[in-house]
């Protein structure tokens, strides 16, 4: 019986393994990004391809970030780099988003408390809201 549960446990290893490496090699993902105000603004979903240039996006009326998302060069981690512009600008930070330690979905925090998470496109839920899309946003520094 130890036998099985043992070989069960390895088996669910190596896929969640597996899954992790093509989640991490597809290019588009939903990036959760809140700003986590009691009585602020709502987050928003924002499609963000990992390697492309940093971004410049508004959320709401009130924030406003740059933003990337690259991924490690063996492809076991996403990292999100953002820097805040508004309305309190903060230096930019990395934040790993997805990899291992870290369940999928799980918001991570930047050092001045804005919540972010990554959600592969493949396996995103249908939302009320539609997401903000980088690629024609402006190029920022971070």
């Amino acid at each position: 019986m130890r036998k099985i549960f043992s070989a069960v446990a390895a088996a669910c290893a190596v896929v969640g393994a597996a899954l992790a490496q093509v989640e991490a090699s597809s290019s588009t993902y939903f990036l959760d990004v809140d700003p986590a105000r009691y009585g602020g603004p709502a987050g928003q979903r924002i499609a963000v391809q990992i390697g492309d240039q940093p971004r410049h996006i508004a959320l709401n009326s009130q924030d406003e970030i740059c933003v990337q998302l690259r991924s490690a060069p063996d492809n076991s981690a996403i990292s999100a780099h953002v820097r805040a512009l508004r309305p309190e600008p903060h230096d930019a930070v990395v934040v790993r988003v997805a990899g291992p330690g870290i369940a999928p979905g799980t918001y991570r925090s930047t050092p001045w408390g804005m919540l972010l998470r990554v959600v592969p496109e493949a396996s995103a839920q249908p939302t009320d809201a539609k997401p903000l899309g980088a690629s024609n946003a402006p190029v920022c520094t971070l």
